[in-house]
């Protein structure tokens, strides 16, 4: 047996030695999980007739042929169990042998002057079934070297009792062997193995000497085909080995990889995907969202206004809202109805503003600074005096006859005192309207009272008002105020009329 077992890890060595350098595959992978062979080798004997294995000693051959076919199952990547069945002869021949072929009568005599030759030869029907330990794992190699290891049975049958020795039977048999396929593509692999056998019994040669058992070496070289459907774990439809995603859910749509669709390339697969059509680039939350950091209801890629209180109703932007457009979000906004035009003059609650706290707000105030009255748009009442100089201005400026130019040192001492006021009173704008009586044609009537509106409003431009501040108007003789019929009425009714507006 030491001999068998120093010949074996020779073997096991020379075998691992050879493909340490080499990239190696077998074609029974995953994906093929079964394996059919067929073979042809050679089966040696050791027994009492021979000791010779591994070789030929003159002429106590011990080589005789057989016919194998296997049965392969791929477990994983480093194991496999396999069934192998052989047909064929074993034998040996052997020399100081007395034997009677035909009293079947036979003695060992040792010596190497013995005369005689004995010779064995029987049909053994050979079974058995190992677990092969594979070297490499790499599915993409061509060399898989391995050792198995199991048990069998052999029977063995009588040849021709009148020429051969040998006894009928059958014994169980303990195996241990080394093998390496060669992948030559997908489906089909050269195979090799040594399988050696070590049988519990010791007189099928006829002969028992010691403890020692009968023992052989089979040498079997064949073709092995491959097959199997692919090993598809999460039955997404993609085999294991091509599998990027290995554990994917069962019903999940896969790619080609194996893994999960995900159409919008955010991260998340479409099978958990809320939102399955995020723009590129958008950072999305576990369920494939766009973030909203803020909590409004605008993805922040949208939000313009990020870290809006979770209170406040926004727009389609992500910002608060402010329907009166006054500049204050309605959340903020104790007064929501301001008008737009309050926009700039409302406080931080959007309540409008009245700086100088006389009732009238600061975006209609004509006198934001100084208190006045609703009627004149927030300014002050305006004072008797002026008052009394615009009445005096009705009929007070004087013209040249049927012409617009202002005459006499009174006409421009009252025009003067206009001046005065307008430069005090900023807020004052001045309609400065004309008027005449109906003597004359109306429509000569009606120029000459817009040219003579027009000559006092250049008066006070020339004296320094803001021309923005002043507007002229003729109006003729179709607003008169007294009787034209009369001398004195047609007197009042030609006029210089100053309205004041604010």
């Amino acid at each position: 047996i030491s001999f068998y077992t120093e010949k074996m890890k020779k073997i096991v060595t020379l075998a691992c030695a050879a493909v340490a350098g080499i990239s190696a595959v077998t074609a029974q992978t995953e994906s093929n999980q079964w394996a059919i062979g067929v073979y042809g080798g050679l089966t040696e004997y050791e027994g009492e007739l021979a000791s010779n294995m591994m070789g030929i000693l003159k002429d106590n051959y011990s080589f005789y042929g057989h016919g194998a076919i296997s049965v392969n199952r791929f477990l994983n990547k480093r194991w496999d169990v396999a069934f192998f069945g052989s047909y064929g002869l074993l034998g040996a021949k052997k020399e100081g042998v007395e034997y009677d072929n035909e009293n079947n009568n036979s003695s060992l005599v040792f010596g190497t002057n013995a005369s005689g030759k004995a010779e064995m030869k029987l049909t053994e029907i050979y079974g058995d079934l190992t677990a092969a330990f594979k070297f490499v794992t790499k599915d993409s190699c061509r060399f898989n070297p391995y050792i198995f290891a199991g048990a069998g049975y052999r029977y063995l049958m009588e040849k021709d009792a009148k020429k051969y020795i040998g006894v009928e039977g059958g014994d169980p048999v303990i195996v241990a062997g080394i093998g390496c396929d060669y992948k030559i593509n997908d489906r089909f692999a050269l195979s090799y193995t040594a399988r050696y056998g070590y049988t519990l019994g010791d007189d099928k040669d006829q002969y028992e000497c010691g403890s020692a058992k009968d023992q052989q070496l089979m040498h079997s070289l064949g073709l092995k085909f491959c097959f199997g459907s692919p090993k598809d774990s999460d039955k997404d439809g993609v085999e294991d080995k091509l599998d990027k995603c290995p554990n994917t859910p069962l019903g999940v749509t896969v790619d080609a990889n194996g893994c999960p669709l995900d159409e919008d390339k955010d991260g998340v697969p479409d099978y958990l995907d809320k939102c399955p059509s995020t723009p590129a680039g958008v950072q999305v939350d576990t369920l494939g969202c766009p973030i909203d950091t803020d909590g409004d209801g605008v993805a922040d890629y949208l939000d313009k206004c990020a870290d809006t209180p979770k209170e406040a109703e926004v727009d389609e932007n992500g910002c608060p809202k402010d329907t009166d457009g006054d500049g204050v979000a309605d959340y903020l906004d104790k007064c929501p109805g301001t008008p737009a035009a309050a926009k700039g003059y409302v406080d931080e609650n959007g309540c409008p503003t009245d700086k100088d706290g006389d009732g009238v707000f600061d975006f209609e105030d004509k006198c934001p600074e100084t208190p006045g009255i609703k009627e004149n748009k927030g300014c002050p009442e305006i004072k008797a005096e002026v008052k009394q100089l615009f009445k005096k201005a009705l009929n007070g400026i004087q013209f040249e006859t049927g012409k617009a130019k202002i005459k006499g040192k009174a006409s421009f001492a009252i025009l003067d005192d206009v001046v005065k006021v307008m430069q005090e009173n900023p807020a004052y704008k001045l309609n400065i309207g004309g008027h005449t009586d109906n003597v004359g044609k109306p429509d000569k009537n009606m120029q000459l009272s817009k040219e003579r509106a027009a000559s006092v409003r250049d008066y006070l431009i020339s004296k320094g008002v803001e021309e923005s501040r002043l507007a002229s108007a003729g109006y003729g003789d179709t607003q008169p105020v007294a009787d034209n019929k009369t001398a004195k009425g047609r007197a009042e009714n030609r006029r210089v009329a100053f309205v004041v507006e604010f």
